[in-house]
């Protein structure tokens, strides 16, 4: 299979553009600049004074060429019909999880013995999982607190006896507690009814009686979702939309009911994990940092990376923010730690970084053909694949060079313009020191997002949103 991609311009980046383009006295005179900008006044910003002479910047004019990536389709990866709900992956669901034989799959495939494992956008842990069966360490790195909680609870083995104890403990608490007083936190009355409030609170009062931290994390897993599906919101949406008022009615949800067959399930799921791995010793480091920044994992110490970051910025593709607002709420969480979303990748634009869309011709040539159509949107695609090119630095710090990076993305299309976003990420990681070895194709077919999807928000008019994965995989060589 053939990609396109845009030829690289023949004169050299400086590294000076930036902040210091301001000051630059070669400024009107520079073939990097002057390019750059003609990109950037195209998604109507600017980042050098206004006296610049913008009508005589030129606009990007690169020739279409075959990439000489290697690519192909797989069907071996596509996993139709394996049972993706073994151990505990299943405790939590999650905005579009990866399924355990992709991540198990490229561990096998690339972890040398007593390799060390990351994933940077580690979600609800399910790479983290795979690693920890198999005895690898590994680390876990997310900014969202209800993505650390579920992951770190997935990776715990814990005496399941002591978990059917604990359930027990919990509903005799609720049954004989007779008043509690309600959180008030913003729009409760809105996204639950009354009775609901009610008999969260007691639930949620007497998992924090619990004295073991894990086993109080294995709760508070089980609470989230009770929470979720006890709220006025739709089923099935990922994104926070209120029930229907006709249907809001005839609501009335058995809260003690569906946290007591949830911790049933899950307990099974543990039993599970703790019977086969309670005597593994592999370490699961979960992290509450920022991969666009410096981690606190040390330098070359990972030996595989394995992960599937956002498909775009949060506030239209995966809202991760709004799935784990309101189980973060009934958690105690408040402030940055319910702003997932506008902290997430593309949550904003920064401009001093606009120089990064330039390690990528395919990331360029794109969003300037949806600038022609929608600035807007061409600025919110943008700022979210700068965001991504940062991370793309701190993996190339902390991983071992011969170390492999194996990323799932997907191609998304915005205003009718698929962004080759296999091609960008090979980009990134060429441009910091990873050297492209092959992409996978797979199906998706049980993936967790609708097959069609509104992106004009007219009603009836739908297109078509991912039906396929690219698995990039790369190795570090400098």
């Amino acid at each position: 299979m053939r990609a396109k991609t845009y030829a690289e311009p023949q004169h050299a980046c400086c590294t000076g553009t930036l902040d210091n383009c301001k000051a630059c006295k070669e400024k009107h005179n520079c073939l990097m600049l002057r390019e750059q900008l003609a990109f950037y006044n195209r998604l109507g910003v600017s980042q050098i004074d206004d006296n610049t002479d913008a009508d005589t910047l030129t606009n990007i004019k690169y020739l279409w060429q075959d990439s000489t990536r290697t690519k192909k389709y797989d069907p071996s990866w596509n996993y139709a019909e394996d049972n993706t709900r073994g151990y505990t992956h299943p405790i939590h669901p999650y905005p579009a999880m990866m399924i355990p034989q992709v991540a198990g799959r490229l561990i096998d495939l690339y972890a040398k013995p007593k390799a060390v494992v990351l994933d940077p956008f580690c979600g609800s842990g399910s790479v983290l999982l795979e690693a920890f069966i198999r005895g690898y360490d590994s680390y876990g790195i997310d900014i969202n607190p209800l993505s650390l909680l579920i992951s770190k609870v997935k990776t715990t083995p814990i005496n399941y006896k002591q978990l059917q104890n604990g359930l027990e403990n919990i509903l005799e608490k609720v049954s004989t507690t007779k008043k509690i007083n309600n959180p008030a936190f913003f729009n409760i009355d809105f996204w639950f009814k009354p009775r609901v409030v009610s008999k969260l609170a007691s639930l949620r009062a007497a998992i924090d009686l619990i004295r073991d931290k894990k086993i109080r994390d294995f709760f508070k897993v089980v609470f989230s979702f009770t929470a979720r599906v006890s709220s006025n919101t739709r089923n099935g949406e990922f994104k926070l939309y209120r029930i229907d008022e006709e249907k809001l009615n005839d609501f009335n949800p058995p809260v003690i009911e569906i946290f007591k067959a949830r911790a049933e399930q899950n307990i099974n799921a543990m039993a599970e994990l703790w019977e086969e791995f309670k005597e593994k010793e592999a370490q699961v480091n979960i992290l509450n940092e920022d991969t666009r920044y410096r981690t606190s994992i040390k330098d070359g110490v990972v030996n595989i990376v394995v992960t599937s970051p956002p498909y775009g910025d949060s506030k239209t593709t995966v809202a991760y923010g709004q799935f784990s607002r309101l189980s973060l709420q009934w958690l105690g969480f408040n402030g940055q730690s319910l702003d997932t979303d506008n902290r997430s990748l593309g949550g904003r634009l920064n401009i001093n970084n606009l120089h990064l869309g330039y390690s990528s011709p395919n990331l360029r040539y794109s969003v300037d053909l949806i600038s022609r159509i929608d600035k807007k949107r061409a600025r919110d695609v943008m700022a979210f694949y700068i965001d991504l090119n940062k991370c793309f630095v701190e993996l190339n710090r902390v991983t071992k060079r011969g170390g492999f990076l194996c990323m799932v993305v997907g191609n998304r299309t915005v205003k009718g313009i698929q962004l080759p976003t296999d091609e960008i990420v090979a980009d990134f990681g060429e441009h910091v020191g990873f050297r492209h070895i092959e992409t996978i194709i797979r199906k998706i077919p049980n993936k967790r997002m609708p097959s069609k999807n509104s992106p004009t928000n007219k009603t009836g008019v739908l297109g078509a949103t991912m039906t396929e994965e690219y698995i990039v995989i790369m190795e570090r060589i400098k």
